[in-house]
């Protein structure tokens, strides 16, 4: 038994020096080809180009954004304009005004906040 974990420990530790060797020089091969490649006029240009569109997208995702939001904001407040000049609603129901109670949720008095007392 003793003698199998001896071999399988010395092939683990072979095994990872050959291939740590292996992959160390494949890494130093594909970091010289990166650089090559980052240094070329055509990536170059490539990066430039890209770059370039990924602003004007931008600029134009904010200025649809800010758009749409200058029209919700008018929607509600022409909405709430709506609410506040009309003192009754189609049900008979007077409206509230945004300053009164109804745009508070309502609480008893006692403070009793869903807590009942058993009978």
């Amino acid at each position: 038994m003793r003698w199998y974990r001896i071999t399988f420990v010395g092939g683990l530790a072979i095994g990872y020096v050959l291939g740590a060797q292996a992959g160390r020089e494949r890494y130093e091969q594909l970091k010289q080809l990166a650089r090559k490649a980052a240094e070329s006029p055509a990536m170059q240009q490539t990066a430039g180009a890209l770059q370039a569109q990924a602003t004007a997208t931008a600029k134009s995702a904010k200025d649809m954004a800010a758009s749409g939001m200058r029209k919700s904001a008018s929607k509600v407040t022409s909405m709430r304009s709506d609410r506040d000049t009309a003192s009754v609603s189609g049900n008979g129901a007077r409206s509230q005004s945004p300053g009164g109670d109804g745009a508070r949720p309502f609480v008893r008095a006692g403070g009793n906040f869903g807590q009942h007392d058993l009978i």
